[in-house]
């Protein structure tokens, strides 16, 4: 049936009693009845009745109005969120792709001229390669972030003990970081940290880049810790460091693609890195939450959703039976 005749269709019973009733009124059918000792006239009645049913489907047809242009305006306003979601991108890729053109294209110009030193050529050049390479790790990273939302994970059993060692040897291989302070702490009473289900990859890369984050917004000789825990349901992995911390301001955005905040200035980084980590995060049944205090430090928290274990069942058993003997004393 189309949707245009589903209003007629509605009101056709309430113009029928309308006429029904005006038939009554008209003698045309017997003059009333009688209902619970109550006398009314047949027409009346059925005038009265029609015009309920009437007013009942004006009001079903208004509130499905209603709800349809509710569902209208959400859906305009999601698509203009993504759409200024997409402006942001985009003003900020440009951005990031626009200093190290700009320094590449000045190092250009600095080796056709003729008349530069050996000494300031040599300099150019190694400013083109540092800028190559950073145009390489943003392209690389924003690879990652498109596989990350268009492909398929891998699901296995991951121990994040032996994530957590590697992304801390990963991190101090790292030119000028041979000598990092890195703390780690992990669970192992009463029993080690269960594994997560997942791409072991990813969660590397999760766990290296906050780990790098907190070394690159420290001094060269403050210390980072990396602690891991769980509740029986999911892991909790906290990079915490004593770094310049993070402004009130660009909280809210650091997880935002391409976002760098002011206290990113001067700091090497395509500004992907937290917002990879929210979506392995959030592929992996768990999340990103950050705190900080500006010219304190920041803490990482990472959550991720365990494999079960027959630790909760336990436990379950335990609270069960106690709940038992308490009612029975």
């Amino acid at each position: 049936m189309s949707r245009r005749l589903v209003p007629v269709v509605l009101l056709l019973p309430g113009i029928a009693g309308m006429v029904f009733g005006a038939a009554f009124e008209a003698k045309l059918f017997p003059a009333s009845i009688f209902v619970f000792h109550v006398q009314i006239a047949t027409g009346t009645f059925a005038i009265l009745l029609s015009s309920l049913w009437i007013i009942m489907v004006l009001l079903a047809l208004w509130l499905t109005g209603q709800q349809k242009a509710s569902i209208a305006r959400a859906r305009t306003e999601e698509r203009l969120a993504q759409a200024e979601a997409h402006r942001r991108f985009v003003r900020r890729l440009n951005h990031e792709l626009k200093n190290p053109l700009t320094a590449v294209r000045a190092g250009l110009a600095n080796l056709v001229d003729g008349g530069v030193h050996e000494v300031s050529a040599q300099a150019s050049v190694h400013n083109m390669r540092q800028q190559v390479e950073r145009l390489g790790r943003l392209a690389n990273d924003l690879r990652k972030l498109a596989d990350i939302e268009t492909g398929e994970i891998e699901r296995a059993p991951v121990d994040m003990t032996e994530i957590i060692e590697e992304a801390v040897e990963m991190a101090r291989s790292v030119p000028g970081r041979a000598e990092a302070r890195v703390t780690v702490n992990v669970q192992r009473l009463p029993w080690p940290l269960s594994q997560v289900p997942g791409d072991r990859d990813l969660l590397l890369l999760a766990v290296y880049n906050l780990l790098d984050n907190a070394l690159k917004f420290s001094d060269s000789e403050a210390e980072v810790e990396v602690r891991a825990s769980e509740d029986g349901t999911r892991a909790t992995i906290e990079v915490a460091d004593a770094g310049r911390g993070i402004s009130a301001e660009d909280l809210p955005h650091v997880a935002e693609e391409l976002y760098r905040g002011q206290g990113a200035q001067g700091i090497e980084g395509s500004g992907l890195g937290l917002a990879l980590v929210e979506r392995i995060a959030g592929l992996h049944g768990g999340g990103l939450a950050i705190r900080s205090r500006e010219g304190q430090g920041t803490v990482a928290m990472l959550r991720l959703s365990l494999i079960p274990t027959s630790d909760s069942h336990v436990t379950k058993m335990l609270q069960g039976r106690n709940m038992d003997e308490t009612s029975a004393l």
